[in-house]
């Protein structure tokens, strides 16, 4: 407990009650250091917002005598501004009472001898009880020798008004009136205690007694207070120091104290009960000591630090709860600030420390409120006083509020709409969505995501009609056996070889044709030159065909008459006969017509060769890295079409990185969503959240996020998150327990397994699980949320926000199993470590390629037909 401001006056003082002044009267008896006789009434001001320790002087005023009590009135006493401080009474040795104007003295500029507005004289003895009304500061009581009251009406200072003296006769008169105290609830009421231990309570309509009281002994009584919250208790203390004790009694049962609180080894000499709370009691006595106890427990709180002179007179600031003013006979006025905590004795710094005190009253909210975990506002404020009680209490109600309506309505929609977990309605979900959205950028993710909801026959087939592409109808005979037949049928046409078809055909012709319009036959123009030294038959060529450089074809059939088909479709190539040169080798075997038809797929350059080079070299990978990416549609068609399924994932997600390098994020986001790759589809999603367009809050964007992340999850059977997409599940989490989702918020948590990602996660875990008060269960339903069961199988409940009331009822539901996990199951040895990756099926009506390489007649039919 420090002392914060001091002044050096051996003087009585007085706070006033709404203003930041101290008044301080010359004490009597006391002796400065030059012995001066003068007694003075001056005024401070209590500046707290100065460094220095010295308390200001504002004004000074001679006083006709010294002070036995002084007291400060409320405002109100007198009507009028130039009372607006109150008035300041002093009651002196000469039996006299002194009235100041306090506005006066400290407005008077040098003549704050003016300010004394009346001298009440009525006692004969020193006036060593005094104080003015608090329910009406109008009224002032002063008390002197041979027990005598007076009762003053200064609402007109300068005319006073006494009303008849008081005085108590028989067994419960009194001697000197030491102190006096008026009750704090009841304007009639007055205590007065006197120096031969009698304690009278007055009546002052009745102008009576109404009761008094002394202990055993009739100790002598020197100060008393009433309790500020009990009516009818009051506290009296002795000065003898054989028996320092304070009583504390109830004046409805007066044979013995309620308590006694000892403590000080002398006579007290002055008491304050603090007006702010009643638990807590000023005193200070002879031995030196001043102590603050707590009168619920009657333990000591604190104390003030000792000096060499005990203190006299003692007061609790009303402006600043915890300050209070202490006079001691050292000369000096200390400000002190109370440390409520628990501080050593005075003397006493080798004993334990006292238990810590309670804290003030003045430190409580009467009212407040404060908002909780779980969308839960709790408030509090004083209840309606019941008729007989003493001591006050508060009522507590605790609120569900819910901040953000459209999250907990879409979040509830979102709930219901995948609580079945069938296909159609989350079809329909997707449809939906799709049909709302504003951008072409949402609505083609949610076309993307509801093609990843189709059955495994149609899948692929789906998604080749949404990119743009008709698949071809599926034929009626194998594809490969048919083109085979027509090449060798366009090949014996070609040559003129007669077979079957050739007769049936000449049998045909009409011979009256032929005789009517006579004309060579078609075999005669074409009749062959045969030498007679066996040389080479000479073929008549058409007129629109160059003839060949007969070097060059001598050389390949000599090569080819003693079979060096390799020979011969070298010489070929060196002469730019591709064609020929893709026929040779057709007859050459597999090894080299793989050879002569990897060689024109690299010096061809039309682009649609270049997927046919995917195609037949099975090699989608190089195609996907290098083809251009403004055709990334036909690109992912065409891995649509000719992809394997334990390849999909990789080439889906090689494309998307290309298109997100180069800033395409729609394209990438459609490709990562093919892939399966979840965790960057949201990455990219996420970027939305950190700036707002307008039209969107943060929240909207983030159950758009979360939408669109759990639907692909759900297409997926996606269990494993990434630390960025477990800490958005973790903030999304978070923001719907805050609106009293908790259960949906808990159902989310379950989705990123154990503990494992942050110590902050788990304590969001335990708060949700508590606040749902299913602590056991659900803390082992988190535990097991890493099985083999699907993540999305829980016993959840959705909210349904009565806005009117901000209450709600709660509705219980199932989400099953993830009922398409086997159409959309991924390879054990997949590349990427997605569990459940999306892997279409091939549909039945749906051309796709064998795993091996393709037919080299196929590819030979190509050719010769082209």
């Amino acid at each position: 407990m420090a002392c914060i401001k001091s002044a050096q006056r051996a003087a009585l003082t007085a706070l006033a009650p709404d203003a930041p002044y101290l008044a301080a009267g010359t004490m009597s008896g006391a002796v400065d250091m030059s012995f001066s006789a003068s007694a003075n009434i001056e005024i401070f001001r209590l500046d707290f917002q100065s460094d220095s320790p010295d308390l200001p002087l504002l004004a000074s005023a001679p006083s006709p005598d010294r002070f036995n009590r002084l007291s400060w009135s409320r405002p109100g006493a007198v009507e009028g501004d130039s009372f607006a401080l109150g008035l300041l009474a002093g009651g002196l040795s000469d039996g006299s009472v002194a009235v100041w104007n306090p506005l006066r003295m400290i407005s008077s500029e040098g003549k704050a001898e003016d300010a004394m507005v009346a001298r009440l004289e009525k006692h004969t003895g020193p006036v060593c009880g005094l104080e003015f009304s608090e329910l009406t500061p109008n009224r002032l009581a002063s008390g002197a020798e041979q027990g005598e009251l007076c009762i003053w009406d200064l609402k007109n200072p300068v005319e006073p008004v006494v009303y008849p003296p008081l005085k108590s006769v028989g067994s419960s008169a009194q001697a000197e009136i030491s102190c006096l105290s008026w009750n704090p609830k009841f304007q009639h009421i007055l205590a007065t205690t006197s120096s031969n231990g009698m304690t009278v309570v007055w009546d002052l309509r009745n102008q009576k007694p109404l009761t008094s009281f002394s202990d055993s002994v009739r100790r002598k009584s020197s100060v008393l207070q009433w309790n500020p919250d009990m009516s009818t208790q009051l506290i009296v203390a002795s000065d003898d120091d054989s028996s320092p004790s304070l009583r504390v009694w109830d004046v409805r049962k007066t044979i013995s104290p309620v308590r006694e609180f000892v403590g000080h080894s002398k006579g007290v000499i002055a008491m304050s009960w603090c007006p702010y709370d009643s638990s807590f009691l000023l005193t200070c006595s002879k031995d030196n000591r001043t102590i603050c106890w707590d009168t619920v427990s009657g333990e000591i709180i604190s104390e003030l630090p000792t000096s060499d002179n005990w203190n006299f007179d003692l007061h609790w600031y009303r402006k600043i709860p915890g300050v209070i003013a202490a006079s001691s006979f050292d000369g000096k006025i200390g400000i002190y600030n109370l440390e409520f905590s628990g501080l050593y004795a005075a003397g006493d710094a080798g004993t334990p420390a006292r238990p810590r005190a309670p804290a003030p009253k003045w430190l409580k909210c009467p009212t407040g409120a404060s908002f909780g975990f779980g969308g839960k506002l709790v408030a509090f404020h004083p209840a309606a006083p019941s008729q007989g009680a003493q001591v006050s209490s508060s009522e507590v109600h605790v609120h569900n509020l819910v901040i953000e309506q459209s999250l907990v309505s879409r979040s509830t929609e979102f709930e219901a709409a995948i609580q079945n977990g069938d296909k159609s309605s989350l079809c329909a979900l997707c449809e939906k969505k799709s049909q709302e959205s504003l951008s072409d950028e949402e609505r083609e993710t949610w076309g993307f995501l509801r093609v990843m909801f189709e059955d495994g026959d149609v899948a692929r087939t789906k998604l080749l009609a949404h990119l743009g592409f008709e698949p071809p109808q599926a034929p009626t005979v194998d594809s490969t056996d048919q083109l085979s037949q027509t090449l060798a049928d366009t090949l014996n046409l070609d040559h003129g070889t007669t077979t079957d078809n050739a007769d049936a055909q000449f049998l045909v012709y009409n011979g009256d044709d032929f005789f009517n319009n006579p004309q060579p036959p078609e075999a005669s123009l074409a009749e062959e030159a045969i030498s007679t030294n066996g040389e080479q038959i000479e073929q008549e060529m058409p007129g629109d065909v160059v003839p060949s450089d007969p070097s060059i074809d001598k050389s390949i059939q000599h090569a080819l008459v003693v079979g060096d088909y390799k020979g011969a479709v070298n010489q070929c190539l060196a002469a730019n006969r591709m064609a020929d040169a893709l026929v040779i080798a057709h007859a050459g075997g597999s090894a080299l017509w793989e050879s002569t038809r990897n060689q024109y797929l690299r010096k061809s350059i039309s682009p649609y060769l270049k997927v046919v080079s995917a195609m037949v070299g099975n090699d989608l990978m190089s195609f996907v890295s290098t083809w251009p990416l403004s055709s990334w549609k036909e690109t992912l068609a065409l891995l649509c079409t000719f992809a394997r399924k334990e390849e999909w994932n990789v080439l889906c997600d090689t494309l998307a990185s290309r298109l997100l390098s180069v800033g395409d994020t729609l394209a990438a986001t459609l490709c990562y969503i093919c892939a399966g790759n979840i965790d960057k589809a949201v990455e990219i999603w996420s970027r939305n959240l950190k700036s707002e367009d307008g039209e969107k809050t943060y929240v909207d964007l983030l159950q758009d996020l979360m939408e669109k992340t759990i639907t692909l999850a759900l297409a997926t059977g996606h269990k494993r998150f990434s630390a960025s997409l477990s800490k958005l599940v973790e903030n999304y989490a978070e923001l719907l327990a805050s609106q009293g989702l908790l259960k949906t918020a808990m159902e989310y948590l379950k989705l990123l397994g154990s503990d494992e990602h942050s110590h902050e996660l788990a304590i969001l875990r335990d708060r949700i699980a508590f606040s749902t008060e299913e602590n056991d269960a659900t803390r082992s339903s988190v535990s097991d949320s890493t099985g083999a069961s699907s993540p999305y199988v829980t016993n959840q409940s959705y909210i349904n926000p009565d806005h009117s009331q901000n209450l709600y009822q709660v509705q219980s539901y199932n989400v099953p199993s993830n009922t398409y996990s086997d159409g959309y199951h991924q390879q054990p040895n997949a590349t990427f470590a997605y569990n459940n990756a999306y892997q279409p099926t091939q549909p039945a009506q749906m051309f796709v390629p064998p795993s091996a390489p393709i037919s080299s007649q196929l590819i030979h039919l190509w050719f010769l037909l082209s």
